[in-house]
């Protein structure tokens, strides 16, 4: 005796993967170089599901307006009426996103291939807490209109960031060739930049996002690496992700001060004496 079995027909739903990683991009005009650090991005991230947030920071409308109408994927654009700084930027973006990582990049870094995977496997290990990358001058300045002479073409600009002897703070290691085993063998600085950092969420929570004491530029970066240690985690640097850096593009172009002795002085009344003579640890 034979049965008939009225089965349900299947169907098949695309399901976007989860994201693993919230892309979050602070923008004031330069859309030129937004452009190419855009057109890495796709390639930079590998496999890996991700979310993109920009966050535009008093663009001019018609000329924002323009570009953003070309993008054909989901993207989210927080835009803003003036410029609120880089700190802010970040942190109302990380409000939004929801991933289990944060990675902050400058629109002024174009990524290597592949190199965004490199950084989410270190997180595998769960005492890290903040990773960076190796960043490089461009080949070429002139064609964006910046000055060569404080870029040197294709050499070291990030592999973390140390103190001297006087707790003055500096990049490790800059203007270095690109390859030299020494800049290449950095794993533990005492912080990266936030050029391109990746940052564990619940501990970007935990610290209470970018601390907004700060003014425009320097040391959020910086003091979000030592919260990270004051919260048990380490920090560290993988030079085998790469990425060319337009350092100060936009704050060069349209004449944005730095907020350095400010903020400077702001860190040491923070930190004190927890801040460590570490630039020994990288020779």
């Amino acid at each position: 005796m034979s049965r008939k079995h009225n089965k349900k027909p299947q169907t098949t739903r695309n399901v976007e993967p989860k994201s693993v990683v919230d892309v979050i991009i602070p923008i004031h005009r330069r859309f030129d170089i937004l452009q190419k650090c855009l057109v890495s991005l796709p390639q930079a991230m590998g496999e890996i599901p991700y979310k993109l947030y920009m966050v535009d920071n008093g663009s001019p409308k018609e000329e924002a307006d323009e570009f953003y109408r070309q993008f054909q994927y989901p993207i989210t654009v927080i835009r803003n009426r003036e410029n609120l700084g880089f700190i802010k930027a970040c942190n109302m973006a990380a409000k939004r996103s929801n991933s289990p990582l944060i990675f902050f990049l400058n629109s002024d870094v174009l990524l290597e291939p592949f190199s965004v995977p490199k950084l989410v496997a270190e997180f595998d290990d769960l005492k890290v807490g903040v990773c960076g990358m190796k960043l490089l001058f461009p080949p070429d300045v002139s064609s964006v209109q910046l000055n060569p002479n404080i870029r040197p073409s294709n050499k070291i600009q990030h592999v973390g960031i140390m103190t001297n002897i006087r707790r003055e703070f500096f990049h490790i290691f800059v203007g270095w060739d690109a390859n030299h085993p020494k800049p290449n063998s950095m794993r533990t600085p005492l912080a990266v930049t936030g050029a391109a950092m990746m940052v564990r969420r619940n501990l970007f929570s935990k610290a209470g996002y970018f601390n907004e004491v700060y003014g425009h530029g320097t040391f959020e970066d910086v003091d979000m690496c030592m919260m990270a240690r004051e919260l048990g985690y380490n920090v560290i640097v993988n030079t085998s992700a790469c990425g060319v850096h337009y350092t100060g593009a936009t704050a060069e172009t349209y004449k944005i001060p730095y907020a350095l002795d400010y903020n400077y002085m702001t860190f040491v009344q923070r930190w004190g004496n927890k801040i460590p003579y570490s630039e020994w640890q990288a020779w």
